[in-house]
């Protein structure tokens, strides 16, 4: 009985302990991962013109954001990144308004998937951080060039910048138009999915810890990427068992 007792004990404080990590820092209003589906987004009721986002919207640009991306001197590859973008509701699709670097928060998440509906559209350059927090965490990196395809980049991150020898560029494939995708962390491995084509299967995210999980465009030669988010939707997954 004792024994079991103890047990019993050290799994409680194991789970707490677990809870206590994944939480976000004190001060965040955002959206955290459940294990029920979280709906970030919606079209709704379509109205003229543009619409700001709202303080009491799930999703938030984030205006201070700031860091080195794994290409700092490339003209179309992700680098020095400082946003100066807003962005609002078009047409019921969440887009990028103004500025060419724009960023939005979606959800704070430990292991998670986020499925949704996003059109792609022209050249340039937009990413994922996942997992960010205080300039640790990852990025994927993708880019539409006119000759050269449509290169993905996976890299580590610390102290807000990309670490060189931590990322990988993975095959080409060019996102067009109006997708449903699946953004998943699973044990430590991404996986995305966009329409039927796997993109990402399994990487992975060795180091990966919970954080924010943020969207944005960035600005190359071409500009930045112009996607519209129609849907999005977030879950939490179960935690991460180190194998």
């Amino acid at each position: 009985m004792v024994v079991k007792s103890v047990i019993g004990s050290v799994l409680m404080l194991l789970s707490l302990t677990t809870d206590a990590f994944s939480q976000p820092p004190d001060g965040y209003k955002g959206i955290v991962a459940a294990e029920k589906w979280t709906v970030l987004h919606t079209p709704g009721r379509r109205a003229n013109g543009s619409v700001p986002i709202g303080p009491q919207d799930k999703l938030q640009a984030l205006a201070d954001l700031q860091f080195v991306g794994p290409k700092p001197s490339h003209p179309y590859v992700l680098g020095n990144f400082a946003a100066d973008g807003t962005w609002g509701i078009v047409g019921g699709f969440i887009q990028r308004t103004d500025g060419k670097n724009a960023a939005l928060r979606l959800a704070w998440a430990d292991q998670f998937e986020i499925e949704g509906i996003m059109e792609h559209a022209g050249f340039g350059g937009w990413f994922f951080l996942l997992g960010w927090d205080q300039g640790h965490g990852y990025v994927v990196n993708n880019v539409t060039l006119k000759e050269s395809g449509s290169p993905w980049f996976v890299g580590e991150m610390r102290g807000n910048k990309t670490i060189e020898d931590r990322t990988v560029e993975l095959p080409k494939f060019d996102w067009k138009g109006e997708q449903p995708f699946r953004l998943a962390v699973e044990n430590n491995r991404l996986s995305l999915t966009i329409g039927r084509f796997q993109a990402i299967d399994g990487h992975p995210l060795e180091g990966y810890s919970p954080g924010l999980i943020v969207l944005g465009v960035h600005d190359t030669n071409y500009g930045p990427k112009n996607l519209r988010i129609k849907s999005l939707r977030i879950r939490s997954l179960p935690a991460a068992t180190g194998n």
